[in-house]
């Protein structure tokens, strides 16, 4: 069994075109530093087989932070789960019915595998939510990289509702 989440994010912006230089972080005026640098992290695999409109340097460090962050190494938690998701396209559109927002646009996929199924032969819903929390994310981080700002940050609050269980 395979699974598709798609996950969108909306901001506003000036920005009159998708940029292609490669953006700095926004500094925290009491710090004076960026909390994440998506430039500094390490760099994962190829992101060029990823499609959509998002230039190539936003797919690259979006897809290193998601690995950095949401992975991790090997011994951390769901790395394993983590590695096997792969990013089909990341786009960018402006929305003039919402006065020219800028909408971000993740699609990733992954293979259920035994390793993510609990003792019925259901997802576990725990996996279910770890993918949930680490997708949802990467549209944010896709504006930040545009917008030139931190878009790098941590879940606060998540409500899944589960509709019936997904068997391998």
């Amino acid at each position: 069994m395979s699974a598709r989440l798609q996950t969108t994010s909306s901001q506003s912006s000036a920005l009159a075109a998708l940029s292609t230089e490669l953006p700095s972080a926004r500094r925290s005026s009491e710090t004076g530093k960026a909390w994440v640098d998506p430039a500094s992290l390490p760099h994962y695999h190829h992101a060029s087989p990823i499609g959509g409109n998002a230039p190539d340097y936003v797919k690259q460090l979006n897809y290193n932070t998601f690995m950095c962050y949401g992975v991790g190494e090997d011994d951390c938690f769901g790395s394993k789960v983590g590695k096997a998701v792969r990013f089909i396209e990341v786009n960018v559109n402006r929305k003039l019915e919402k006065q020219g927002r800028l909408e971000a646009t993740t699609i990733a996929e992954i293979e259920v595998t035994k390793h993510m199924l609990n003792g019925a032969g259901m997802l576990h819903g725990g996996c279910v939510a770890y993918l949930i929390d680490n997708c949802c994310s990467t549209p944010l981080v896709v504006l930040g990289l545009i917008q030139s700002v931190n878009g790098v940050g941590v879940t606060q609050s998540m409500n899944v509702l589960f509709h019936s269980p997904a068997p391998r």
